[in-house]
């Protein structure tokens, strides 16, 4: 990307206030930010949203690490559940977070997750009984770890505006042109 993607503008704010804002309008609580690349800047930014923050010094070894940084804030919660969101997936919001979560409450699958372009990935959401398994993911592995190993006790919510992932320049261009023309 060139710079801190996390810290781009959008929605009167960066794209990390935008998530948060989010997962605090699903009625997620606590919300958990895991700060590692530039983690005093974007901890500045989000200095003023109703979050608790993770350090991630391992974040270079991957998304697995970062995944069980923000576990250890969770783990010693009443949450009977846990969501893994992205700041670079704009264009899932809050209405799709709720609609997951009561798709979790209503099955007896242990997770559900985001489908689109033909595969299961993130955002997605884990019972309690998977908080230590999160927690000890490889580093380099992340969510998908847990997604693409269960065959059962997984259910899918179809979400492709979760396809809309902010990588590179081009992207968050396709992003901001497409929202001005809309």
């Amino acid at each position: 990307m060139g710079r801190l993607k996390q810290l781009l503008p959008y929605h009167n704010g960066t794209l990390i206030e935008h998530s948060i804002r989010q997962a605090v309008g699903a009625g997620f609580e606590p919300v958990v930010v895991v700060v590692g690349a530039e983690a005093a800047a974007v901890e500045a930014a989000v200095a003023a949203e109703p979050v608790a923050i993770a350090r991630n010094a391992a974040w270079e070894s991957g998304m697995g690490s970062s995944i069980a940084a923000g576990m250890r804030h969770v783990e010693g919660s009443d949450s009977d559940a846990v969501a893994v969101l992205l700041a670079d997936q704009p264009l899932v919001t809050s209405r799709h977070l709720r609609a997951m979560a009561r798709a979790l409450e209503g099955t007896q699958a242990r997770m559900v997750a985001a489908e689109y372009n033909g595969m299961l990935g993130v955002p997605a959401l884990f019972k309690r009984e998977l908080f230590a398994l999160l927690a000890t993911l490889a580093p380099e592995a992340g969510a998908r770890q847990l997604l693409r190993g269960a065959r059962e006790g997984i259910s899918s919510y179809p979400l492709p505006e979760a396809a809309m992932d902010i990588d590179t320049p081009d992207d968050f261009e396709a992003l901001t042109s497409a929202e001005r023309d809309a």
